[in-house]
């Protein structure tokens, strides 16, 4: 029988081996979905729980970030934007431009010096840039910010509207693992933000970060789908899985732009792009709307194999009407301004982004003279 033993062990060991290979080989056939979620590496580690948005960024927080293709410092001040840390109160002779969006705005791929949000107040004299973004972020949270944003008194608005998911992002309920508020409408065509209680139900940092599991998350799908399935054990069976707009994937803004369900959700977030605006004109402050480039409009997703202006057209009937400028720069990027593997601007596309965004931001400003100090 003990001589039986080492052999039994190494035939359980290597049916358990082919099992998991099959399994293996089998999600990557049948669940293709699943390639969409690799490790985020440490980009988690600088937002915390949000009952009101999801998530947030952590004031102070510091850190390395760092993935393939780059690494650089990153630093969140003390009331949660990325950059140098600020004042409440507007320093007088000073202007102020708050740039709400996500991960494009919050600056993967590009450190502090590189953002256009950098490059745009190095080149406007008297002028502080605000980086509202944070990855994840789409229309329904650019709306429930506009209480903060006010607060630090700014003298222009600029919404980056990304233009690969900001549309998918208004209306769903669950996006990267994580919950947060939705728009839709109601019987009467009316806006409702919905979702709460948002469950907060994964970790603050992220699980995903380092050591054996990291490595096993990246390259295995079989771990993708248990820490899926666990994650949604965790939030209760019942809430567990997207709440949208029935008949509507986020592909279809590119490859059916004429479906009913995704002129719904294009209706959606013309309403809340509309509640934006109102609100910061109200007070008498210029919104600015920026297309948003992604690798999408190169036929660089779902299953198009050519440049694609599906979303640009979108958006731009989305706004049309509203007292907003639009900037669309989506005809000077090639894939030069993209990071090869990550799917975010290199320092190349935040030049263009900047580049684009001068002339209508300075217009914008033109009509609000820099106040003068105060006499000494």
């Amino acid at each position: 029988m003990k001589k039986q033993l080492p052999g039994n062990l190494i035939l359980v060991f290597l049916s358990t081996a082919i099992t998991l290979l099959v399994a293996e080989s089998g999600l990557r056939l049948l669940a293709p979905n699943l390639a969409s979620e690799p490790v985020t590496s440490n980009q988690y580690n600088f937002y915390r729980y949000d009952p009101v948005l999801g998530w947030s960024n952590i004031p102070d927080a510091r850190g390395i970030f760092s993935r393939a293709e780059f690494s650089y410092e990153l630093n969140i001040n003390s009331l949660g934007l990325r950059g140098a840390g600020i004042t409440v109160e507007k320093p007088a002779g000073t202007r102020r431009i708050a740039v709400l969006g996500d991960s494009f705005v919050w600056g993967i791929g590009a450190a502090e010096p590189e953002l256009f949000t950098t490059l745009l107040a190095d080149s406007l004299p008297a002028t502080q840039v605000l980086n509202f973004g944070v990855a994840g972020y789409s229309p329904i949270q650019y709306h429930l910010l506009t209480s903060q944003v006010l607060a630090l008194d700014p003298d222009l608005v600029i919404i980056s509207f990304c233009l690969g998911n900001d549309f998918a992002d208004a209306v769903y309920w669950n996006r990267y693992d994580y919950y947060k508020p939705y728009a839709r409408l109601d019987q009467s065509g009316q806006l409702v933000i919905d979702g709460y209680p948002i469950p907060d139900i994964k970790r603050f940092p992220g699980r995903h970060d380092s050591g054996a599991f990291a490595w096993m998350h990246e390259h295995s799908y079989l771990v993708r789908l248990v820490d899926r399935f666990t994650r949604g054990l965790g939030g209760g069976l019942d809430r567990f899985g997207q709440k949208g707009p029935e008949d509507f994937e986020e592909a279809d803004i590119y490859l059916q732009p004429d479906k009913p369900s995704t002129n719904r959700v294009v209706e959606i977030n013309a309403k809340l792009l509309e509640r934006i605006s109102a609100a910061y004109q109200a007070r008498g402050i210029p919104v600015i709307v920026l297309a948003a480039p992604t690798k999408c409009e190169l036929g660089r997703c779902y299953t198009m194999d050519k440049r694609s202006d599906a979303a640009r057209k979108l958006l731009k009937r989305a706004v049309t009407g509203l007292p907003v400028a639009l900037v669309d720069p989506g005809d000077n990027f090639d894939s030069t301004d993209f990071w090869s593997k990550d799917a975010h601007w290199n320092a190349s596309g935040h030049r263009k982004i900047a580049q684009a965004l001068l002339p209508a931001v300075s217009d914008a400003l033109a009509d609000r003279r820099v106040p003068e100090p105060p006499a000494r």
